[in-house]
């Protein structure tokens, strides 16, 4: 005779957020780099021999596997809200000097969590295995928030007045978009963002970012930065 399933310990994630940084920066890289590559996949088992705890703590922090999924999404979330509006406060209002302070804020994360974007960028290539489809797509529409308020605060001005200021933004956007997205696949097909794959990325988003500025900006704008 079966008996019924015991109900999960509840989460205790106060308690993991009031441990030592950098034994809870620990966990955190260990749970995101295994997750990177999908939910089912994942192994608590692998976590916590890379975190250097036992499954019962962690179970004890986190509750379930779910759970500590879930706890991962929002904390890197939240991560990634705090220094882009870090820039917002900083009232920067040139888009392209936006996106340049937005991608070496990537690499400045990644340095205290290596595997942070991987982790993120592993909900999209896996989108068919996030076990909470509605927090993904609420993580979805945060980032997107986020992008669309830089966007807001841009000064129009520093553009050309026969440029179609719209059609410029959506042409700086999709192709950053794109440079990002082929980056993001280099970088997972051969184990992950490190530092080489930034800096060839840097060194690409520079060259974009020079030739929009030439293009698209008032000559006087454009002769101000050299």
């Amino acid at each position: 005779m079966s008996g019924r399933a015991k109900d999960p310990k509840p989460a205790d994630t106060d308690k993991f957020m009031k441990l030592d940084e950098q034994k809870r920066r620990r966990i955190l890289n260990a749970t995101m780099k295994e997750f990177r590559y999908g939910y089912k996949k994942a192994s608590t088992d692998v976590i916590v021999k890379d975190a250097g705890i036992s499954k019962g703590l962690l179970f004890h922090y986190f509750g379930t596997k779910e759970q500590l999924f879930i706890f991962t999404i929002r904390y890197a979330s939240d991560l990634i809200k705090k220094d882009y509006f870090d820039i917002l406060d900083k009232g920067e209002a040139d888009i392209l000097e936006i996106l340049w302070q937005a991608s070496l804020l990537k690499k400045d994360i990644s340095s205290q969590h290596p595997y942070l974007y991987d982790f993120l960028n592993g909900l999209y290539f896996h989108i068919g295995d996030v076990p909470n489809l509605e927090m993904h797509m609420a993580f979805e529409k945060e980032q997107q928030a986020i992008y669309d308020e830089l966007i807001g605060q841009c000064n129009k001005e520093l553009f050309r007045a026969d440029i179609n200021y719209e059609k410029a933004i959506t042409i700086i956007s999709t192709t950053i978009g794109g440079i990002i997205n082929d980056e993001d696949v280099k970088a997972i097909s051969s184990g992950g963002w490190d530092d080489s794959s930034y800096e060839r990325f840097l060194e690409t988003l520079r060259e974009y970012l020079d030739i929009f500025r030439l293009t698209f900006y008032k000559g006087d704008m454009k002769d101000s930065e050299k």
